[in-house]
C-alpha cells in the first residue's frame, strides 16, 4: 500500500496528538513522500514550530518519522513526469507531490491542500485524500 502524503500531512503529525499521528505511526511503511516534502518541513518550521522547540529536537522528530514511518523518495523516482505535474497543480511546492503520485502506484495524495488539489484536471490524475478517506483506505482487509 502507498500513499503520498504532503507535507503539510506531516507537520500535523510532528506539532499534535492526534488522528494523522496515530494513522502514520500505526501504519509504517504505507506512506511515501517525496525529498522536497522533508525539505519544505525543515525550511517552514519557524512557521507551524509555535512551541519553539528547538531544533535539534525538531530534527531528531523528522529524522524518526521518516526512518520508521514515511519513506522519503528522491528526485530520481518522479522527475520524469514534473513537467505533466506542472500543468496539474499551480503551486510549484506542490508538483514534486503530484509528480511523484503519478510515478508510482499508490492509493492517493493525503493533504489539507484543498484550494489547489481538488481541481477538476488534477483529480482525473490521481485520487485526492482527507483524513477521513485514509482511514478507510488503511482499515480495509
Amino acid at each position: 500500500m502507498n500513499i503520498v502524503v504532503d507535507a503539510n500531512v506531516m507537520v500535523a503529525a510532528l506539532i499534535q496528538h492526534g488522528i494523522v499521528r496515530e494513522l502514520i505511526l500505526g501504519h509504517p511503511g504505507a506512506f511515501l513522500t517525496p525529498e522536497t516534502c522533508l525539505t519544505e518541513v525543515w525550511e517552514n518550521r519557524s512557521d507551524w514550530n509555535r512551541r519553539e522547540v528547538p531544533d535539534d529536537q525538531v530534527r531528531r522528530a523528522i529524522d524518526a518519522l521518516t526512518a520508521d514511518f514515511i519513506t522519503v523518495l528522491p528526485r530520481s523516482t518522479y522527475r520524469d513526469m514534473e513537467t505533466e505535474a506542472s500543468t496539474l497543480i499551480s503551486d510549484p511546492d506542490d508538483v514534486p507531490v503530484v509528480a511523484l503520485a503519478l510515478a508510482i502506484d499508490n492509493q492517493g495524495v493525503w493533504t489539507f491542500n484543498t484550494r489547489d488539489f481538488l481541481t477538476p484536471r488534477l483529480q482525473t490524475r490521481i485520487r485526492v485524500l482527507g483524513t477521513t478517506d485514509v482511514k478507510g483506505i488503511l482499515s480495509e482487509p
